[in-house]
């Protein structure tokens, strides 16, 4: 059996449930209710407190009219004689109202032990997901300019956020919308031949300080009618500018994927605007919400000639006609113009298959962890892409609004949530901004992109790493300062919650001590250097041969605790989009392991060295695992 912390805390409830049943059902009419108050109690106490406490006595005196420590000192006796038939439950113990539960330290050390050596990579694993599909959407960086390093938290949200998911048992599909007919990309092509020459420069990198040079020349000209008039024939999509404008996007998106590739993200289907417009997706999306009643053609008012949803309530009667702007949301203009949201709604009933549109779809690139990124093309073939249960859009706080109004109109269209929003603070440089009109990710002494920044990062590690020992030749610097540059670049921007804002600055960025990814690459590279001095290969030891009684209260079984941790970390890090809570952990994890090896020598000591070789072993499996859903490296050697 496998106790970890879930599993613990769902006996723990229960015991608490059974025994607030009998002694106090009178007073308790709508026991479920109760149950969520009972599980909401439960929490993880100072050390010395316990290992598990719950408040629930504080709830149950206002019912019972009696003291919090009275009832605790009643239920911790009759809890004591209940989880002592479990082999985890060491004691139970009331403490001013609270209940709190301590494990037995060598009979969960030996269970959490057991689990991870037996079942190694997919120790964490859940299976909360069961199997539902996903679709996780980032970072869609329109094909005019490189990455910069907003660009680049969005898409390391996504790519930690879909290998999260993944690790709850959720089929995960990666996919980018690439919107190759957008005013920007007008602008592109009325620029073209002035300012967009083939150079010795990546070409999404020229594109972007073209595309700076041409706005400004639309701007001096007054040139916007003639962008227009582009943007127009764009539309068409069997029009020279169309397939011009198209050749133009997948160069530039090709080079944005070395980009990606460099940080190894991958994605599974690219899906373009003007494949959307060809295969009129917009018309299906509006023929069908027409055909449900869920949309009406506004005669007359503000809104004549409009194709409309309104907002209402439950029980609330729909009035199309009525000038409430809250209460109406515009798909189509009295033009016949359609609104950015109803395209945005047409794509997502496409991701969900509330409509049936089949593109067609074609290999776009052969990526370098061995899988095909298909794209959407006028050619190729039908495949399963799309038709999930669920949407994760991957998109920055400024798109909040229009994000819950689609979130809300796919509510009243199916009934249920499926459209999910995580929301990110905005990445802002010191002194300047991001944008791409006005060319702020150039930068004045070094430019703020993606590829700049791993740049920067790979020549301050290799000087790290080439002094940081004597050299070895077990130590491919190259790689490994390469590994260390992008864990420092992926933690940064992976450490904090996604909702706050971050201000880069280089020095903060590239600091490489304490609270970064390279501190816990090297706790890896530390457990590894252990085992190695251990004489521990890869067949590992027998841990029938540990001594459990050994284990204290001390740093041994801290890790314990915390590698028994890791799966309700990997579901809450799933349940509340949040790759911040895995950094958290990992850095935690890292932290203790440093006390213990002090603290705690794992090699001297003949009675104590199988015990304790045997935790290093599980931090190192548990370091590996963690890390690979924040997607960074291990190495042996630092």
């Amino acid at each position: 059996m496998n106790l970890n912390s879930i599993k613990i805390k769902r006996v723990f409830e229960e015991a608490l449930a059974s025994e607030i049943r009998k002694s106090f059902s009178e007073v308790i009419p709508d026991f479920n209710v109760f149950s969520r108050e009972i599980h909401n109690s439960i929490s993880t106490p100072r050390p010395e407190q316990g290992d598990l406490s719950s408040s629930i006595c504080f709830a149950l005196a206002r019912l019972a009219k009696k003291s919090p420590m009275e009832i605790a000192h009643e239920m911790a006796s009759k809890l004591e004689t209940y989880l002592g038939k479990e082999d985890f439950t060491s004691r139970i113990k009331n403490e001013n109202g609270y209940i709190n539960l301590w494990l037995d330290e060598a009979e969960y050390s030996k269970h959490v032990l057991e689990a991870i050596f037996s079942e190694k990579e997919k120790y964490g694993i859940s299976s909360i997901g069961s199997a539902r599909k996903v679709i996780i959407e980032f970072p869609s960086v329109n094909p005019n300019k490189p990455w910069h390093i907003g660009h680049l938290r969005n898409a390391l949200l996504g790519d930690s956020i879909s290998r999260i998911f993944e690790a709850n048992s959720y089929i995960v599909e990666r996919e980018d919308y690439i919107d190759d007919l957008g005013l920007q990309m007008a602008e592109i092509l009325w620029g073209r031949e002035k300012f967009l020459h083939e150079d010795t420069k990546k070409y999404d990198t020229l594109l972007g300080e073209a595309y700076v040079e041409i706005n400004k020349e639309i701007t001096e000209r007054h040139a916007e009618k003639e962008v227009n008039a582009i943007l127009k024939k764009m539309e068409d999509t069997s029009s020279k500018e169309s397939v011009e404008i198209r050749k133009i996007s997948e160069k530039s998106v090709r080079a944005q994927y070395d980009t990606a590739f460099s940080y190894g993200i991958y994605h599974d289907v690219l899906v373009w605007e003007s494949d959307i417009v060809r295969e009129k997706l917009l018309k299906h999306a509006i023929d069908f919400l027409a055909e449900k009643k869920i949309t009406q053609k506004c005669t007359e008012g503000k809104y004549a000639g409009c194709v409309v949803i309104a907002n209402k309530e439950p029980g609330q009667a729909t009035d199309a006609e009525t000038d409430d702007e809250e209460n109406r949301k515009v798909l189509i203009r009295s033009n016949g113009v359609a609104t950015y949201l109803a395209k945005d709604l047409a794509f997502h009933m496409w991701k969900l298959g509330i409509i049936d549109c089949q593109f067609n779809f074609s290999e776009f690139i052969i990526q370098p962890n061995g899988k095909k990124a298909y794209t959407s093309s006028e050619n190729g073939k039908a495949m399963g892409f799309g038709k999930a249960d669920l949407a994760i859009n991957i998109i920055g706080a400024a798109q909040q609004h229009p994000q819950n109004l689609l979130k809300r109109i796919f509510e009243e269209i199916t009934g249920e949530q499926r459209i999910l929003h995580l929301s990110y603070g905005e990445v802002s440089v010191k002194g300047g901004t991001l944008s791409g009109r006005k060319g702020g990710w150039i930068g004045t002494t070094k430019s703020y992109t993606a590829d700049s920044l791993l740049e920067e990062m790979e020549k301050m590690t290799s000087d790290i790493v080439s002094n940081a020992e004597k050299p070895r030749s077990d130590i491919d610097i190259k790689e490994v300062s390469r590994k260390v540059a992008l864990a420092a670049i992926k933690f940064e921007f992976l450490k904090t919650d996604p909702e706050k804002k971050v201000l880069f600055e280089w020095d903060k960025a590239l600091d490489l001590n304490s609270n970064s990814g390279p501190y816990c690459m090297y706790m890896y590279a530390r457990a590894s250097r252990i085992l190695e001095r251990a004489g521990v290969g890869k067949e590992g030891i027998r841990l029938a041969d540990a001594d459990f009684k050994k284990i204290t209260r001390g740093e041994d079984f801290m890790i314990i605790k915390q590698i028994g941790a890791m799966q309700e970390t990997i579901e809450k890090a799933c349940r509340e989009y949040k790759p911040s809570i895995i950094a958290t952990y990992v850095m935690e994890l890292s932290l203790i392991f440093s006390n213990f090896y002090e603290k705690m020598p794992v090699l001297s000591g003949e009675e104590y060295r199988t015990l304790r070789t045997g935790i290093v072993m599980a931090v190192k499996q548990a370091l590996f695992n963690m890390l690979c859903l924040i997607n960074i490296d291990t190495t042996e050697r630092m």
